[in-house]
């Protein structure tokens, strides 16, 4: 049938029937394409002559197969889809069969036969079968070039600029219409939405990938979502995806989304409460099947898990269909072009033409398909159609712009042609022919050859430079691969002086550049310095003032506006990861470790907290490795720590102090590790604030260096309000852990408590808060696309 997802469904079937189904998936696409390369041989055989020429075609198609292989090698299951292909050709029936017909004959005058620049099997044979009073016309060209330009560009933007640049230049000349010929689709693309940006009309005649639309990703998203309800581990963006392509209320898929993210969960933790979203849509637009009311409210999880089961491909598009319509998928679908091309694709309201494919094996137990089969099948029939935007107005009647196929400029009245990707990799001299098929099997079965398709190509090129005008661009390079201009190009350069050449007349030039320069008038950044005397500081933490002595600018927009980096919804288990697990398990540990008292095993409880705080992650297995190392480093150290008398007293401890700066006030807040106490000594009772790190000793080492830049343990110091106490980090690493002590941290307090008031005072006094910029504080800072700083006129 030549439609993607009916013959692929009849190769399954095939496949089935030759005892193939376990390779079906790596042998259906294969299957296709080969029986439609033989389905054009085919149809340009006589009906009546057919049996005989498949009779001959049996032995070509196993020419240089291996038969007798063994069964597993890939040479036996070429020669298996090579068969199946031919007896599934041979068993079609075709349109063009008609043509042959004695009766036809009879009534017409003449066959006129019009010679293109690619052979046409059926052309052919057509013209043989009627020889008696057939004609053949071959078009002549009515215009010869009279001017080439030729244009090296840099990279592929560069390419593309320029391309539309030419466009615009024979526009604004009254060359109409130009020709755009679609070598690569992404350069084409590019253009061409260059060109709709400036209002030219354009008409693209070879369209794109009917996958590549909204419309196919709405569908998709559906299928996905439903893959995950059947396997929760599956991406979280799967879920929030299908949800945005649906008539689901806004702010309860938001709100989803900030959960997904703030826990960073995978879906099997999703509480069902969180998740229940329900639609409530129709807007009489189309007509609901009669087993689903006109309103329908319908909860999303129950939408996707009446996907879950196996079932039958006719069962499958009633239950797919009636999900797009219940999540108010369906009326976006049917009011878009491309949404009504996807319905189409997937039959979706013509369910009868795959019945008809299926006949009385649709019930059957081994038609049934999984969501997984279903799924490729309908992301195949997507890949597989082209969507072609239809024109409106007067567009289709007189476009400035036509993007086709080189071959099809062919005869076609352009004033100007623009040849963009004209080098060595997308317009290269012998194109690669299609198919798995042998240079013996090709010239048996009369396939076009590499050097015919080369030929073909050598004559389609020379065609489309007899335009009137001609642009052609290439890249010189790909990222830092140097590219050659197209072999086609560079021989009809060392032929254009050859007489023989039949476009030996008009010119040559290498062009300028066809860009248009626009001066505008410089206007230099500074970097901003806001003012939040408006915006009152009403708490701080460790974290938030430490931004703030960073860089002020930092502190207004990401505490002050509350402007945050969202979380990633599937991240790997980092360092951060492990750090944040490892002060959860010590955390535990020390806990009932203090409950415990003397008649303890202080490895075994630390591996049980371990496990009890295990990260369900396969990422987490490098650290698992690394666990034992650590946990024998942290009780060596803990032991020696204990000896010079001091006992865990309290961890994760959450202390809040209202501090006062002045005519304001603020809340300091925080949460502290770890606190410990000397047990016994003149100073028994002392505190001691400890705060476990992960990094290297060095950068422990460099906090505490300077008193008044180690914001932290100071800050901690101050919410524990103690006169004496001492502060150290806690570094675990592998192989040792070690502690690095703060000595002078009362000091550090007292200077960090006068900081925050004179800096209080002064950002609600209106000074400014400007971005600094400086060091290597700005390398992953959240706030740098806000205060664009690598904009900045210094």
């Amino acid at each position: 049938s030549f439609d993607a997802g009916l013959d692929s469904l009849r190769a399954n079937a095939w496949l089935q029937r030759a005892g193939l189904k376990a390779k079906q998936a790596m042998l259906c696409g294969p299957l296709v394409q080969t029986a439609h390369q033989l389905s054009a041989l085919v149809a340009a055989v006589p009906p009546a002559q057919r049996s005989d020429w498949a009779q001959m075609a049996r032995g070509q198609v196993l020419l240089g197969t291996g038969l007798g292989s063994e069964m597993g090698s890939p040479l036996v299951y070429e020669a298996a889809v090579a068969r199946i292909a031919l007896e599934w050709a041979v068993a079609s029936r075709y349109a063009s069969d008609v043509l042959f017909s004695d009766a036809l004959h009879a009534s017409l005058d003449a066959l006129i036969v019009v010679q293109g620049l690619q052979a046409n099997p059926l052309a052919s044979a057509l013209a043989q079968h009627w020889q008696a009073i057939s004609r053949t016309a071959v078009w002549a060209q009515p215009y010869s070039a009279h001017q080439v330009a030729l244009h090296a560009a840099t990279h592929a933007h560069d390419e593309a600029d320029r391309a539309a640049a030419c466009v615009l230049q024979h526009i604004s000349q009254g060359r109409v219409p130009v020709a755009l010929a679609a070598v690569d689709r992404v350069t084409t693309r590019r253009i061409s939405a260059t060109l709709q940006l400036q209002g030219v009309s354009l008409q693209d005649e070879t369209g794109w990938k009917l996958s590549t639309t909204r419309a196919a990703a709405s569908v998709m998203a559906l299928l996905r979502a439903a893959r995950w309800r059947a396997d929760p581990s599956g991406s979280q963006d799967a879920l929030l995806d299908w949800l945005k392509h649906t008539n689901a209320p806004s702010a309860s898929v938001n709100a989803l989304e900030v959960s997904f993210r703030k826990k960073n969960r995978q879906f099997s933790d999703v509480d069902s409460k969180e998740f229940a979203i329900n639609f409530i849509v129709h807007d009489g637009s189309t007509q609901l099947p009669s087993a689903v009311p006109s309103v329908l409210p319908v909860p999303a999880s129950e939408l996707l898990g009446s996907l879950r089961a196996s079932r039958s491909a006719l069962q499958w598009l009633a239950s797919v269909r009636q999900a797009l319509q219940a999540s108010g998928q369906w009326g976006a679908l049917m009011a878009d072009a491309a949404g009504r091309d996807c319905v189409q694709a997937l039959h979706l309201l013509q369910p009868e033409l795959v019945a008809d494919v299926l006949g009385g094996a649709d019930t059957d137990h081994s038609a049934q398909m999984s969501l997984a089969e279903f799924s490729a099948w309908a992301s195949d029939c997507l890949e597989n159609a082209s969507f072609k935007p239809t024109a409106e107005g007067n567009l289709a009647l007189s476009p400035q712009v036509v993007v086709l196929p080189l071959a099809q400029v062919l005869a076609r009245p352009f004033a100007a042609l623009v040849v963009a990707a004209a080098d060595e990799q997308r317009l290269g001299a012998s194109p690669e022919p299609v198919g798995h098929w042998t240079s013996a099997q090709r010239q048996a079965l009369g396939l076009a050859s590499r050097s015919a398709l080369a030929a073909e190509l050598e004559q389609v090129w020379q065609s489309a430079l007899r335009a009137p005008y001609v642009d052609v661009l290439w890249r010189a390079a790909e990222g830092e691969q140097s590219l050659q201009p197209s072999p086609l190009l560079q021989r009809w350069l060392l032929d254009k002086g050859n007489a023989q050449c039949s476009v030996a007349q008009g010119s040559v030039t290498y062009a300028s550049d066809p860009r248009r320069e626009i001066r505008i008038q410089a206007a230099p950044i500074a970097p901003p310095q806001p003012t939040a005397q408006t915006l009152r500081i009403a708490s701080l933490s460790a974290s938030s003032y430490s931004d703030l002595r960073t860089c002020p600018y930092r502190f207004f927009a990401l505490r002050l506006l509350g402007l945050q980096d969202a979380c990633e919804l599937d991240t790997e288990i980092d360092k951060r990861d492990f750090g944040s697990w490892l002060h959860s398990v010590l955390a535990q540990f020390h806990v009932q470790r203090k409950g415990a008292g003397s008649q303890r095993d202080d490895a075994a409880l630390l591996d049980q907290c371990a496990l009890e705080q295990r990260l369900p992650d396969a990422g987490f297995v490098p650290f698992a490795a690394a666990w034992p190392q650590v946990r024998e480093s942290y009780l060596l150290w803990l032991a020696q720590h204990e000896a010079e008398g001091w006992q865990f007293d309290q961890s994760e401890l959450e202390r809040s102090l209202p501090y006062a700066t002045g005519q304001s006030s603020v809340q300091l807040k925080g949460r502290l590790d770890r606190v410990d106490r000397l047990s016994r000594g003149p100073e028994a009772g002392t505190a001691c604030v400890l705060d476990y790190k992960t990094e290297s000793v060095q950068t422990s080492k460099d906090r505490v260096k300077n008193p008044h830049e180690d914001t932290q343990l100071a800050f901690y110091a101050a919410l524990l309000g103690e006169d004496d106490l001492h502060a150290a980090y806690v570094n675990l690493a592998e192989r040792s852990c070690s502690l690095t002590a703060q000595p002078e941290i009362m000091a550090a307090r007292d200077a960090l408590l006068g900081g925050i008031s004179m800096d209080v005072e002064r950002i609600h006094a209106g000074h400014a808060m400007p971005a600094l910029g400086e060091g290597a504080a700005c390398d992953y800072c959240a706030a740098r696309g806000l205060c664009r700083k690598d904009m900045w006129t210094l």
